[in-house]
């Protein structure tokens, strides 16, 4: 499985060659660079100008954009679970709601939190564990910061977490950098000299390995 970073949210996920697009962000607005990808499917988690910008992964071989949905959806041989979660701590009254989803393909969980901004709960412990790849907030702000997603992560174990949704050079969304967050956790953290990574589902790490992929 390859993982791509295209900053703040956007990643692309690339299996069996199925591309699965979530968040995408058109770079412009952000003041960082676009990143196009003909996708399968699009999952938008929430319809904020940062998240939403399905033109920038919408091609001929795009079958499906993926919003709004609570509970289960299955495209190929994937089962994906969407829940919806607040994006501040007033139960969304600020911000509104995510839907924070698990992918589940080949026995592999993957959790993104989206733009989460509840606090670690026992519904979010009951809905998501066992976690394998955790993509989490970081920034705050306008989501969870560094010290609430490592409490989510001490609670949901993940044998890999990418951190997201954070400052990055040029950027003009006024997140935390990555820098709190590092410098606060134990776990092993892998720095990555691109913004893509290839996890092999069947040798994952026993212990929670962090990975930071670099933005280019």
């Amino acid at each position: 499985m390859k993982i791509k970073w295209c900053g703040n949210s956007y990643y692309i996920i690339e299996k069996d060659n199925v591309t699965i697009a979530i968040d995408p962000h058109d770079g412009y607005s952000l003041n960082l660079k676009p990143c196009y990808v003909d996708a399968d499917y699009i999952i938008i988690t929430h319809n904020h100008y940062d998240h939403n910008a399905v033109e920038m992964s919408y091609g001929n071989k795009t079958k499906e954009i993926i919003r709004d949905i609570v509970g289960e959806k299955r495209i190929d041989n994937i089962r994906i679970e969407f829940y919806e979660m607040a994006h501040d701590k007033n139960g969304g009254k600020i911000f509104g709601k995510v839907k924070a989803f698990s992918l589940i393909t080949d026995g592999i969980k993957i959790v993104n939190l989206s733009d989460i901004g509840e606090k670690f709960n026992e519904f979010i412990k009951e809905v998501f564990s066992p976690v394998d790849i955790l993509m989490i907030p970081v920034g705050g702000v306008t989501t969870i910061n560094y010290l609430e997603a490592i409490e989510y992560i001490e609670n949901l174990k993940p044998k890999i977490v990418l951190p997201m949704h954070y400052w990055i050079k040029g950027s003009t969304l006024p997140y935390d950098s990555i820098d709190k967050f590092v410098n606060s956790i134990n776990y092993k953290k892998i720095f990555m000299n691109s913004n893509e990574v290839n996890i092999d589902l069947n040798t994952l790490p026993n212990d929670i390995q962090v990975f930071i992929l670099k933005y280019n």
